[in-house]
């Protein structure tokens, strides 16, 4: 085999596999993501989070203008059990990856200083909603920590997103999920085939 020929190669059931081809296959051929029907602009998203009055409108009946289906979930036992399975998992991180991948493709510079902005948006904005709100509400009903992580998640998700609006990406799955929050209510799963399916809120 040639140097040209060689990959990271495992052997799977007596197969080998080049451990690389999936990340080339996704750089050569981006995979279809999540299509918004908005367009968005930079925004102070620190104010936004302030705003909000976190999880008021759960039960209650969504009127949104989303680019995805939505399915309403009756009580926080079901949401909780939403937000933690694997398939919502999946899904954020495609989101996010539809995200990284763009950016890897359109604008290296920036993307070298995600790590950068990751920090300098969780030491401004993350951290103080996720102690000052989030992990108080948590606490004071008895919910499970998967709340905490996966609104941390989510609104890191929509300030990552927002912070590189001006490199011409339209990953715009967290800003949506943002939306979501201000109006009070909590995105907690999906049903179906990223990006196809249908929102999961309560």
């Amino acid at each position: 085999m040639s140097d040209e020929q060689k990959g990271l190669w495992v052997n799977i059931g007596g197969t080998p596999v080049d451990l690389n081809a999936g990340m080339i296959e996704a750089v050569t051929n981006p995979p279809q993501g999540f299509v918004s029907k908005h367009s968005f602009v930079e925004t102070d998203i620190a104010s936004r989070v302030n705003l909000i009055d976190w999880f008021s409108q759960c039960g209650k009946p969504i009127s949104l203008d989303l680019s995805m289906k939505t399915e309403q979930v009756t009580d926080w036992p079901n949401a909780i059990a939403s937000c933690n399975d694997l398939a919502w998992e999946n899904v954020e991180l495609e989101a996010q990856n539809q995200l990284t991948l763009w950016l890897h493709l359109n604008d290296r510079v920036r993307y070298q200083k995600w790590n950068d902005l990751v920090a300098a948006n969780k030491q401004a904005v993350l951290n103080p909603l996720i102690e000052g709100k989030v992990i108080p509400y948590q606490t004071k009903h008895g919910l499970d920590i998967v709340l905490v992580h996966s609104v941390r998640w989510e609104i890191l998700g929509a300030l990552m997103e927002n912070t590189y609006l001006s490199s011409g990406h339209k990953a715009f799955f967290f800003l949506e999920l943002l939306m979501i929050y201000e109006s009070g209510h909590f995105p907690c799963g999906w049903e179906g085939d990223w990006p196809n399916g249908t929102l999961r809120v309560f």
